[in-house]
């Protein structure tokens, strides 16, 4: 886990990373959302609240596109989403989108408020998995960033039995920060095993050597 001399600089780490960060994750998500929200589209056609909101988030999107418009500005079209159709699909990942551009910002206190609502109302037999999993490896890394080791590790708990090297790479993080090296050296050699690039790879690497002689 990186070191900060201060808490200007832990801030801006946070929000570079979410720079970079929310290009990866948005691209995912719009490979995947589109399949996810088309399927659930498909599975809900005759639910006029879904029909609505496909319409309301598009009307966003496109607000937000114009050149001046800031994607953490009030929009009213943002507002309808959320208060009227919080269980749909597009208003998920407009409030994902949004706790993102906070968190690139440098609003890591109001990007944690967003990313906690969108982790309560994307959970369950009926909710969103793939948004609820982004949500979760998001707020972990925010709680890392502020050194709430124990909240991060219970985001992500339920994800650690998955397959996913970026999970048992955060697990690594804030278990470094509660001082356990050996369970964080578990974990980050499952990232290491479990990544297919070779510069996530090195990360992880450079991480395992600086808690334990070089592999």
């Amino acid at each position: 886990m990186a070191e900060y001399s201060n808490d200007e600089e832990r801030l801006a780490a946070i929000a570079d990373f979410f720079k970079h960060y929310r290009n990866l994750i948005l691209s995912l998500l719009i490979s995947t959302s589109v399949i996810g929200i088309g399927a659930f589209g498909i599975k809900y056609t005759n639910d006029s609240n879904n029909a609505a909101a496909s319409k309301i988030y598009a009307e966003w999107l496109k607000g937000i596109n114009q050149e001046g418009i800031n994607i953490i500005n009030e929009n009213l079209y943002y507002d309808d989403l959320i208060n009227n159709y919080e269980s749909t699909g597009f208003a998920q990942l407009a409030m994902f989108k949004k706790a993102s551009a906070l968190a690139a910002n440098s609003k890591l206190d109001e990007s944690e408020l967003y990313f906690k609502e969108l982790i309560s109302i994307s959970n369950g037999f009926f909710g969103n998995e793939l948004i609820n999993k982004m949500a979760r490896v998001s707020l972990a890394r925010i709680l890392i960033s502020k050194e709430n080791f124990n909240g991060a590790l219970k985001v992500i708990e339920n994800l650690m039995t998955g397959s996913d090297p970026f999970i048992n790479e955060l697990a690594g993080d804030a278990l470094i920060g509660q001082n356990k090296q050996d369970l964080a050296i578990e974990q980050y050699n499952l990232a290491k095993d479990l990544y297919g690039d070779d510069a996530s790879k090195n990360i992880v690497i450079m991480k395992l050597n600086n808690i334990q002689p070089v592999l």
